[in-house]
């Protein structure tokens, strides 16, 4: 099933979150105290993994404690799943109402087949809870009469995925006594949410070990039994590397669970280093991400798959490329699962998709969900500047200025070289009044192009005329440009590079603005090779970069062409050009055009 999205109301601080899309991935940004865990754990009780529920005591909102005597039935949370064609055909199949077969003899009843019942092509299952009673779930798209209804909601509640919340990840890797941990447990009644993380985690691996603890402990009251125990905790260690493997795939490492006695230990190794490490000695970072892999693995039964997982802050203890390795894990667990998470790191902001935002905010005490990349409130904000890279007061600056996102670093320095030497020689170049805002390639421009819409910025943006450049722009337009209101006055430019410039090419990137002969010469340069125009193909793209790596690939063996190095020996033949006669040939007439499509865009 699909995660469509949910609503959250009468819980805390939330009086009605309003309806908030999910997507596969969606990251929940705010500051502290906003409501961001409320929200999740809302979600979380409509359909847990455990017997978590709302507690009306603690979860009706304080500031409307007058209506708590009438509050039990009022819906807290309700959330919507999509079923697909398979999950339709198996639900009727399960649930269906067999027509009875007619009696023997009767009348037109020989030879006569069952009506052939026609399936939606749409279905949903909803979900609803609400203060003092049981989740109740609903299927939407079948007409009456063709399910049995309590088949079909066992179907559902078989077939709806679990929310898997995790929010306690830090683990101090410290030895455990297994007897104290028993009698810490059985004074907490066998409850486990009553105890301390840290006891919670090594439950889990005992879990995960299918090691019950009683059992365990009596194991070693004998010599027989602690023969048994090894066996235990050597399966047990080798699971729980095969499992971490999955999340952490930074290098290799394997675990020993060692226990001596009623102490328990855990070592990490290194591949390669060949002397096993004390749990507690490892780093924050490292001990986190043991702890949401173990956790991970528990909800889900070592599947990884068929859940809704909800991550309070995940990655707040990792370093910066920990971080962004974590959003890569999460692209893997989004094929077979739906990821929610919180965060307030701009690193955790994935700038490709900004489609996966939603912004948290405070209004008169009260949760507020707006769903993109723009919010009046600053602390919020900050997360998202801090990820487009807008510090101190650059944000100020640009929101005075006319801003052109282009794709990258590279693609600015090129045209204000170009600007300059053309302005120099009294010809058209950019505008001064446009000031040329990088992002961090095709894919990242339209978190840009969103964040500048929503400040209401004079804004555009510039793209190059290939696959990443159109999908770019149609997200854009899908995203924000075609949502515009026509009488707001506002407006925001997409340029495509290749159209600007005049050309013919199919395919156009900020390079060839310049004469092939140019950036082969380049390419020469720092590869210490000699491709000459004629070894280019014909076929294929017409952007003179993929034409180069393709024979970089077929005839020099190299697996692709690092631009960063190219552009790098542009820039010092730039050095070399004092005015626009300097430039190779065609280059100033193709990027004059180019400036004057901006500037008339703009209206200058």
């Amino acid at each position: 099933m699909k995660f469509e999205g949910f609503q959250v109301t009468n819980f805390r601080n939330v009086i009605d979150s309003g309806w908030i899309n999910a997507n596969q991935i969606t990251a929940f940004v705010g500051q502290n105290e906003a409501g961001k865990s409320n929200l999740f754990e809302a979600l979380y009780c409509l359909n847990p993994i455990d017997d978590a529920t709302y507690d009306l005591d603690e979860d009706w909102p304080v500031d409307k404690w007058e209506g708590r005597k009438d509050a039990k039935g009022k819906r807290v949370c309700w959330a919507l799943f999509s079923l697909d064609g398979d999950e339709i055909e198996a639900l009727y199949e399960y649930a269906a109402i067999k027509p009875e077969a007619p009696a023997e003899g009767s009348e037109g009843g020989e030879g006569k087949s069952p009506a052939k019942v026609s399936l939606p092509t749409e279905a949903k299952v909803s979900l609803a809870k609400a203060y003092g009673y049981r989740t109740d779930f609903h299927l939407r798209g079948f007409d009456d009469g063709i399910l049995d209804e309590d088949k079909a909601a066992e179907w559902m509640q078989e077939h709806t995925p679990n929310f898997v919340y995790i929010r306690d990840y830090e683990m101090s890797g410290a030895q455990i006594e297994l007897d104290q941990l028993k009698q810490r447990l059985d004074k907490a009644g066998g409850q486990r949410h009553k105890l301390p993380n840290e006891d919670q985690t090594i439950l889990i691996i005992l879990d995960l070990a299918n090691i019950e603890l009683q059992d365990f402990l009596k194991k070693g009251q004998s010599s027989e039994g602690r023969t048994i125990r090894s066996f235990d905790k050597r399966s047990a260690s080798r699971y729980l590397t095969q499992q971490f493997a999955h999340l952490w795939q930074q290098k290799d490492v394997s675990f020993d669970i060692e226990i001596d006695g009623p102490t328990l230990n855990i070592f990490a190794e290194d591949a390669g280093i060949g002397m096993p490490v004390r749990l507690h000695r490892r780093s924050t970072g490292f001990r986190w991400y043991v702890s949401f892999a173990w956790k991970f693995t528990h909800a889900t039964n070592g599947d990884f798959k068929d859940c809704v997982l909800l991550l309070e802050e995940p990655g707040v203890h990792l370093h910066f490329t920990g971080q962004r390795d974590l959003l890569k894990v999460f692209e893997r667990l989004a094929e077979h699962n739906t990821i929610l998470y919180t965060t307030h790191l701009a690193s955790m902001v994935d700038q490709a998709h900004p489609e996966r935002v939603r912004i948290i905010e405070s209004r008169d005490n009260h949760v507020a969900v707006t769903q993109g990349i723009v919010s009046s409130q600053r602390a919020p904000m900050a997360v998202i500047e801090q990820s487009l890279g807008l510090t101190g007061d650059h944000s100020g600056i640009l929101g005075s200025r006319q801003v052109m996102v282009v794709e990258g670093g590279g693609d600015a320095v090129v045209l204000h070289k170009l600007s300059g030497l053309l302005k120099a020689a009294g010809r058209e170049g950019l505008s001064d009044k446009i000031h040329l805002w990088p992002a961090d390639g095709a894919s990242k421009t339209p978190m840009y192009a969103g964040f500048a819409i929503g400040q209401g910025w004079d804004a555009g943006v510039l793209l190059d005329s290939d696959e990443a450049g159109n999908k770019a722009r149609a997200k854009i337009d899908e995203l924000y440009v075609s949502k515009m209101a026509a009488d707001s006055g506002q407006k925001f430019r997409t340029i495509m590079l290749g159209k600007a410039a005049g050309t013919k090419q199919t395919d156009f990137a900020i390079e060839d603005l310049f004469p092939p002969k140019f950036f082969i010469d380049c390419v020469n340069e720092i590869y210490g090779i000699a491709i000459k125009p004629e070894d280019l193909p014909e076929d294929g793209s017409d952007m003179i970069s993929k034409k180069v790596e393709h024979v970089l690939k077929m005839r020099h063996g190299h697996t692709q062409l690092d631009k960063k190095r190219i552009m790098g020996e542009m820039w010092r033949q730039f050095d070399t050009w004092k005015s626009v006669d300097d430039l190779p040939a065609h280059t100033a007439g193709r990027a004059e055009k180019v400036f004057k499509a901006i500037n008339e865009a703009f209206g200058d």
